[in-house]
């Protein structure tokens, strides 16, 4: 996916489809209807894409096998352009437009639709709009009464995003192929006395000017997509650097690059809204030898998560057999996070790499693979790769160089 001018978004049909697995796994778990409040759910279901606010956008799934939408006024016109959209219903600007809430919008509109009678089961994936950006109002359930019968069914979402379809794949491969090439320009912007910041944000717009430049007029631009921490750039880079890499999510510093300091990295790309993950360790100048047995350790468990992670297995047996190669290696208590997670339209999503998650794995799932290791007084060494579940085991989507000495700085 690499010519000019090329389409970035997923084809009407495949939303259908997804649309009708939903209405499938509805049918049995006995539901007649669903409303779905999160962003990024709505976006999965209808390729809606939206700058999420204070203003609630809702999806309903109604009995008659209508899909039909509640928006603000102000997306009123975004949401005609979406297909498979039966009706698109708006409301006034909330909160000072109007003096009905946008609920009670919603509760009006479900009453028209025939969704109040009694017998109709009507599932929901979240129990009212996200609490974001002021957001003021009461819960789905409550709004809807005793008189509705209203059941949390999240689960029936999130499971077919578990497994991607592939065309995801192909967006979430192409993100990678990017993240790689973004991270090169990282790297070699890395210098002695130039900060995490500088260094991050130079390498990102740098990175996202010739993505732009290569992928043509079919790119569209990721605020459609969830990605408004990073400013409207299709690349995001950042990186922490000395003492702060021993906290697996530190923050970036503009205290310059010295030698000797640990470098970890982050990259990732939006392409069509979807997101891979790529992270580094790196060092400033020649490694001692203590830092290269703790970077080969954090090597040896990537290594070992990689050949653990095959269809058929449950999270939970991968990350409790990587938990054992940490007590092994005598690095438990460098252990702070599980081994990995989901990714796909969410830098993070379900299911885990967790001792909690007992989901199996198929093929068509997408995972980070990032077993880290945490050594107070020392640094954080981990690396962070996307992969694919394939029939045999994982296919990696980045390909950034893993070797301690191609991540040597200066």
């Amino acid at each position: 996916m690499t010519d000019s001018d090329s389409d970035f978004s997923l084809p009407a049909s495949e939303y259908a489809g997804r649309i009708e697995r939903l209405r499938e796994a509805m049918a049995t778990e006995g539901l007649d209807a669903y409303v779905v409040f999160h962003a990024i759910r709505v976006a999965y279901l209808t390729g809606f894409f939206h700058q999420i606010t204070e203003r609630p956008i809702v999806l309903i799934l109604t009995p008659d096998g209508r899909q039909v939408m509640l928006v603000p006024k102000l997306e009123q016109e975004h949401v005609a352009t979406i297909p498979g959209i039966d009706r698109a219903a708006s409301y006034p600007e909330y909160p000072t437009g109007g003096t009905v809430h946008p609920m009670e919008h919603l509760r009006s509109l479900l009453v028209e639709l025939g969704m109040t009678r009694s017998g109709v089961r009507i599932g929901f994936d979240h129990d009212g709009p996200l609490d974001m950006n002021g957001y003021r109002g009461a819960p789905f359930s409550q709004v809807m009464g005793a008189g509705t019968e209203t059941i949390e069914a999240r689960q029936l979402i999130d499971q077919l995003r578990a497994v991607k379809s592939p065309a995801e794949i192909a967006l979430i491969a192409e993100a990678s192929r990017w993240a790689d090439r973004a991270h090169g320009i990282m790297q070699e912007t890395m210098a002695v006395g130039r900060s995490d910041l500088e260094i991050g944000q130079t390498a990102a717009f740098q990175a996202s000017q010739l993505l732009l430049a290569e992928l043509g007029s079919g790119y569209q631009a990721p605020s459609r997509s969830f990605f408004q921490p990073w400013c409207g750039l299709p690349v995001a880079l950042y990186m922490i650097s000395g003492s702060g890499t021993a906290l697996p999510h530190g923050l970036p510093g503009a205290v310059g690059l010295q030698p000797g300091d640990l470098i970890e990295t982050f990259a990732t790309v939006d392409i069509g809204g979807y997101q891979t993950e790529l992270e580094r360790t790196m060092i400033v100048g020649e490694p001692s030898a203590e830092i290269r047995r703790s970077f080969d350790t954090m090597l040896q468990l990537q290594d070992l998560a990689f050949a653990a992670v095959r269809p058929g297995r449950t999270l939970a047996e991968i990350e409790t057999e990587i938990t054992a190669a940490f007590d092994a290696l005598g690095v438990r208590d460098a252990q702070r996070h599980h081994t990995g997670h989901g990714i796909g339209l969410e830098g993070h999503e379900a299911p885990f790499i967790d001792l909690g998650d007992h989901t199996i794995v198929e093929p068509g799932m997408v995972f980070t693979i990032e077993p880290g290791l945490y050594l107070i007084g020392t640094g954080g060494f981990r690396h962070s790769d996307t992969v694919v579940v394939r029939e045999h085991g994982v296919e990696r989507l980045t390909h950034y160089p893993r070797d301690l000495d191609a991540l040597v700085v200066g």
